[in-house]
């Protein structure tokens, strides 16, 4: 009897710990079909004209899926933890090899004064310029393939996330490279962002800087064609800082929302790097609208355009536009269509590069 009793309230305990405690799968499954025309023109790039039919994972939004969760500690605190993967829909394989959980990877804790977390996380930076878009979806939206890159999600970072007051929050990113040799200090990332958002106003402000001690230059990737032909040093190994700052915001009309960012990008390379380029700085902006058509059409679009300086000599104009149409069949799935377009023109050649896509496709969420 003794110890059924004891059994009984070893049970009763679990039973609270877990009621306490609980963990989500969730994802996005996103696929589509169309096709994709890449052109070039010019001296150093040549001429050429290549269409391409695909099915293809991560349309508008990037597939993914994770866990997340979070314990009751008692006293207004909480332990939490998120993993999340992406993975392509066509292929079944995962979106980086060699990395588990590429998108996010984190253990923390949340309260009354904010949120922490410890790991793989969403740069502050990138928080605010995700938060006012030209689309329904990052992949689609015309700045995410206009802009420099940037490293959106830091590893080995830290990320303290203010509590909202009064429709004002703010955080603060810090990654660490853990890379430093004899020759070189680490690497980092460092990044912090404030926003407004209150009823159908959102307005943005945030900073990040990266520093780089050797590698190819990954802020140049998204260019489309093969812009190092025209400017070899964007291949080149180098140790510098790159820096953004950025401003945006959107504006819900009810029959449309309207959406505005600007940034300045800039990228220094100091005199130890192999390249010869001393610095690039990039002023960028984009321009969007969402129109709700009916309960379950809506439309959007926008356009963003990059105008990069190399020295303080201006080097290329990179522009681009995208259109998006979406159906929703259910609160979990919708179709799409989407067309875009990105065009890199060289400012001291004559080389033109140029991308169109075309697609319709399915997004469902789980």
């Amino acid at each position: 009897m003794k110890k059924s009793l004891i059994a009984l309230a070893v049970l009763a305990a679990s039973g609270a710990s877990f009621a306490q405690s609980n963990v989500t799968l969730y994802g996005k499954a996103d696929i589509w079909f169309g096709s994709v025309k890449s052109e070039t023109s010019g001296t150093n790039l040549g001429s050429s004209s290549l269409s391409q039919t695909r099915l293809d994972s991560s349309g508008v939004n990037t597939s993914r899926w994770g866990m997340k969760g979070s314990e009751d500690l008692g006293g207004g605190l909480k332990a939490n933890f998120q993993l999340e993967q992406g993975f392509n829909v066509d292929t079944g394989t995962a979106g980086v090899t060699g990395q588990t959980f590429n998108r996010q990877s984190w253990v923390g804790v949340s309260g009354g004064f904010g949120e922490v977390q410890f790991g793989r996380v969403w740069s502050s930076y990138d928080d605010i310029n995700s938060s006012a878009i030209d689309s329904f979806g990052a992949n689609v939206a015309a700045k995410y393939n206009v802009w420099l890159g940037y490293q959106d999600r830091p590893s080995n970072a830290v990320k303290y996330a203010s509590p909202t007051i009064s429709g004002f929050s703010g955080s603060l990113t810090y990654g660490l490279g853990e890379d430093k040799t004899a020759k070189n200090d680490a690497s980092h990332v460092m990044a912090l962002g404030g926003q407004y958002a209150q009823g159908p106003l959102f307005v943005g402000l945030a900073y990040q800087e990266q520093t780089q001690t050797g590698g190819a230059n990954s802020v140049f990737s998204a260019l489309p064609g093969d812009a190092a032909k025209i400017f070899p040093a964007l291949s080149t190994a180098f140790t510098g800082k790159t820096t953004y700052t950025t401003i945006n915001g959107s504006y819900d009309l009810g029959v449309a929302k309207l959406i505005g960012a600007y940034n300045i990008a800039k990228q220094t390379i100091d005199a130890t790097s192999t390249t010869s380029a001393g610095e690039f700085k990039a002023k960028e902006f984009d321009l969007g609208v969402e129109v709700p058509l009916s309960a379950s059409l809506n439309l959007g679009g926008g356009y963003a355009q990059s105008n990069v300086q190399v020295n303080g000599v201006d080097a290329w104009k990179t522009s681009g536009f995208t259109g998006a149409l979406t159906y929703t069949l259910s609160k979990r799935t919708f179709v799409y269509g989407a067309l875009q377009q990105v065009k890199l023109e060289s400012q001291v050649s004559n080389d033109v590069a140029k991308s169109t896509l075309f697609a319709l496709g399915v997004n469902h969420s789980f």
